[in-house]
């Protein structure tokens, strides 16, 4: 059904509707007007207002009071009136009379298809619009995340074997280098049996030795010398375990960092399990975050980010991702991802909340003022200016940005857009245009 079929039935129902009323009961009536009547025009109140009310001219109101007048004069006069003549069917045959005078007018002036809306842009004068052109804009989108900072190498440092600390060779956030001893254990067994072996060694080398002048001249079996090496290996190996066991009770830096706090003193007995303290990389900072299922497909490995530690806020800082998750999340609907960023002061510490700002670029939309944007039970839509007339286009809100709104909607670059004078604007009609000067009176 197109619109001049509704608007023919709409004011073909409305005549109809004033008969039916003129024969049913006063009460019926009024309660239709009352009730009804109100009812059904806030369902219909955008939609007239998007049809300016039906009035197309500053002397439309003419038929307004055309229908009104008999029937206001029936209920005004009615008492003063000569008895003997049926005056209600002579208002109510006025009344209907006015009603078919002004529903033809209408019809004819406002809802004769295009030629209709032609006919009354001519008759009106065209209205002053400003306007600007359209130009498309990429979509930049910033993601804020919070993510949290790690060394790019961290250990907690734990005692190979039981034992009782005999000496701490360091300082809370000291820098050591890959090697040093941080922590000793009490070793004087240990030592005592790395003596033996080397006492051992020393007298299975001798033998060693002198079996080997031995054996050629028959003096000595051949099996002797075999003994003989075979006691020179195992005392070796017994060094090597001693020394071995000797080392254990030092705790040294597996890597160049910075040592953290220990709990421990001298004549405290460790285990295995004992933390004793903690070392870190801190020259590179690895930045851990979640970016959203939604912008998962938007990063890559070796981005750009920008980032700022809440503990310096001032300081931003601009960094590389290196790595990402193979898959989303089931539970967070996100996508695990790491960063790098150079920690040149030492300003950063590891553990510390860090906020992760994500650039990404997407297609590019028409940008308009957002004072240009009107709202209708349809939706969102923009005037635009085709050959001197008012055209509707209905668009989707993208984003913000500024004072301007990015849309979608069927809009070419170099188009005209109504920024000032939208208010009363109507389909079809003629305009006058001019460019819109920001900040002009």
């Amino acid at each position: 059904m197109t619109l001049d079929q509704v608007n023919y039935l709409n004011t073909g129902l409305m005549l109809l509707a004033a008969g039916v009323a003129l024969l049913l009961p006063f009460e019926l009536f009024l309660f239709a007007y009352a009730i009804l009547g109100p009812a059904h025009y806030l369902t219909q109140i955008s939609w007239l207002h998007d049809h300016q009310y039906f009035t197309t001219g500053k002397y439309d109101f003419v038929l307004l009071v055309l229908l009104t007048l008999p029937i206001a004069a029936r209920f005004v006069f009615g008492d003063w009136l000569p008895e003997g003549v049926n005056w209600d069917g002579i208002f109510a045959f006025v009344a209907l009379l006015a009603a078919a005078l002004a529903g033809g007018w209408w019809s004819f002036d406002k809802w004769n298809g295009d030629d209709g809306v032609q006919k009354k842009a001519k008759l009106t004068e065209p209205t002053l619009v400003l306007v600007e052109a359209i130009e498309l804009t990429d979509d930049h989108v910033s993601l804020r995340v919070v993510g949290t900072g790690k060394a790019i190498r961290s250990a907690a440092l734990h005692p190979a074997v039981t034992g009782e600390v005999r000496d701490i060779a360091f300082k809370a956030e000291q820098r050591v280098e890959k090697g040093q001893p941080l922590i000793r254990l009490d070793d004087k067994h240990q030592r005592l049996k790395v003596r033996l072996a080397e006492v051992a060694v020393t007298e299975t080398n001798r033998q060693m030795q002198r079996m080997q002048k031995l054996a050629p001249s028959g003096h000595a079996a051949r099996s002797r010398l075999d003994t003989a090496q075979a006691e020179l290996d195992t005392a070796r190996l017994r060094l090597e375990q001693a020394n071995a066991e000797l080392r254990d009770r030092t705790i040294f830096a597996p890597f160049t960092g910075v040592v953290g706090m220990t709990d421990l003193n001298r004549g405290d007995r460790v285990t295995e399990d004992t933390m004793a303290v903690t070392l870190d990389d801190r020259a590179t900072i690895l930045v851990e975050f979640n970016v959203p299922e939604t912008h998962a497909g938007k990063i890559k490995v070796a981005d750009s980010v920008m980032v700022r530690p809440w503990s310096a806020p001032e300081e931003e800082v601009q960094g590389k991702i290196t790595a990402l998750a193979s898959r989303i999340d089931r539970t967070t609907r996100s996508l695990r991802v790491r960063a790098e960023i150079a920690n040149i002061d030492d300003r950063i510490r590891p553990g510390g909340s860090i906020e992760v700002r994500l650039a990404f670029t997407g297609k590019a939309y028409p940008i308009v003022r957002e004072v240009a944007v009107l709202w209708s039970r349809d939706g969102a839509y923009v005037w635009r200016v085709v050959d001197g007339k008012a055209d509707k286009v209905f668009v989707t809100l993208v984003r913000r940005d500024r004072g301007r709104v990015l849309v979608d909607g069927p809009l070419r670059p170099g188009e005209l857009i109504v920024v000032e004078g939208v208010q009363g604007l109507r389909l079809g009609q003629k305009v006058k245009t001019a460019p819109f000067k920001a900040g002009a009176p």
